[in-house]
């Protein structure tokens, strides 16, 4: 039944890619049924707590949004870079990471991508390597972002396991120095890459018919930023300092009526909602434009899929969880690669970091992995620039007006396989090490 399961399991996951959309979450309930009414298999709970932490941070990120503060985090992104144009290879991955640590969404690339073009082509760089190294730094970081839904899942599970020693503190202890140091890494390895603009033979005839538009007079408009989106910025990352806070002093968290600690799981939930709340508040804006924002629909997508989706994934493997143990723990305790390397395609296959840590960090558990295999192996989910895709590989190479970010004849052969595989390389590797150190 354990290989009848699984490739159900692994059908269903193939036939939502292949549809797309809201549908990878609709196909996890046709999983259920075959489960529950035809191989009468129990059915496990859904990932509640998963789900109410990202509809907590969703409801921060899009009112934040919603008063104009990722404008403003984009406006200061666009003066770092024209400060220094003859770094943007290197400093436009390190922005876009930031941006994300900061959003929780890989999103905000798309604001960034314009401005990167631009001061690439000013400066004669080629485009490709600051943007395809910056696409695959805003992704990377949110294995470092304490309030992603990809974070937000590792947590809950963690909190439910055996692995009492990650927390909220001691995984971005980890994370964020590999995902950085993998960041930098993947800008290096793309800085030579590829032809100077001047000897770009597809960017020189651009140039001929005119189709290199002059940017000079564009950035010269200076966007005014109101005050509402500046508080609204602060709000947040003073409701982030704090979450991060609480889970390095234990002693900040609140002792309840029946002498337990408050879960930080449910500290994210409170702090994201009250700063969502005094946002509205201090700004008095109005809160139904919080449903209309682009991180409030990207961010429910990812809500549904986590109940669709992992819920059968739970299903499976707490019917299923001896068979694991017994039969496949040795063999991946002993090549813990083939763990990583498992995460790494089904993150290629769903293009999703929330998806693929709500299917592969319980199998990690279950099997009963070394920690920092688990950590590390879970920063591999970064992997949809695999396969060009991905809404930010395809929307990068529009935002190419040089025409140098582009997908070769043989798919893989893309301008996001370089940079990406070095970032994945390079993050999983320092993770394990430090894993070591600070699990």
């Amino acid at each position: 039944m354990f290989w009848i399961e699984l490739i159900l399991v692994l059908a269903i996951i193939f036939l939502g890619v292949r549809v797309g959309g809201t549908f990878l979450a609709m196909a996890g309930g046709v999983g259920m049924f075959i489960m529950t009414f035809i191989f009468h298999v129990t059915p496990s709970d859904p990932p509640i707590t998963v789900i109410l932490i990202m509809i907590a941070v969703i409801c921060a990120a899009s009112t934040m949004q919603a008063c104009g503060g990722l404008d403003y985090l984009v406006k200061i992104a666009e003066k770092i870079l024209r400060k220094n144009p003859k770094m943007v290879t290197v400093l436009a991955p390190i922005v876009a990471y930031i941006f994300t640590f900061m959003c929780g969404t890989g999103h905000i690339v798309y604001s960034l991508l314009p401005v990167i073009n631009e001061i690439s082509i000013e400066t004669g760089i080629r485009p490709e390597r600051p943007i395809s190294a910056s696409i695959i730094s805003s992704q990377q970081a949110i294995t470092a972002c304490p309030i992603s839904a990809a974070t937000v899942g590792i947590l809950a599970f963690m909190a439910e396991s055996q692995y009492t020693s990650v927390n909220i503190f001691t995984l971005l202890l980890v994370c964020i120095p590999a995902t950085l140091i993998g960041t930098v890494a993947a800008a290096l390895s793309v800085i030579k890459k590829g032809k100077e603009l001047a000897d770009d033979p597809e960017f020189q005839a651009r140039v001929a018919e005119g189709r290199i538009e002059d940017f000079s007079k564009k950035h010269a408009e200076e966007r005014e930023t109101t005050k509402e989106a500046k508080i609204s910025v602060a709000i947040f990352m003073i409701a982030m300092v704090g979450i991060v806070l609480l889970g390095a002093v234990n002693k900040l968290v609140p002792t309840l009526s029946d002498g337990s600690k408050l879960p930080l799981t449910t500290v994210i939930e409170i702090f994201m909602l009250v700063a969502a709340a005094i946002t509205v508040i201090v700004t008095k804006l109005d809160s139904n434009k919080v449903l209309d924002q682009p991180v409030f629909r990207t961010g429910m997508f990812a809500v549904v899929l986590a109940f669709g989706l992992c819920w059968l994934v739970n299903t499976f493997i707490g019917d299923q969880s001896s068979f694991i143990t017994e039969n496949m723990s040795e063999l991946t305790n002993q090549y813990p690669w083939i763990y990583i390397i498992a995460v790494f395609i089904v993150g290629a296959i769903t293009t999703s970091q929330s998806s693929t840590t709500m299917i592969m960090v319980p199998i990690g558990i279950a099997l009963g992995l070394p920690v920092n295999i688990i950590v590390a192996g879970w920063l591999a989910c970064s992997s949809n620039y695999f396969i060009p895709a991905s809404g930010q590989c395809v929307a990068a190479i529009a935002f190419d007006s040089a025409g140098t970010t582009k997908i070769g004849k043989f798919v893989l052969n893309h301008s996001y396989m370089l940079p990406g595989l070095v970032c994945t390389v390079v993050s999983v590797i320092v993770a394990i090490v430090l894993g070591a150190v600070v699990f």
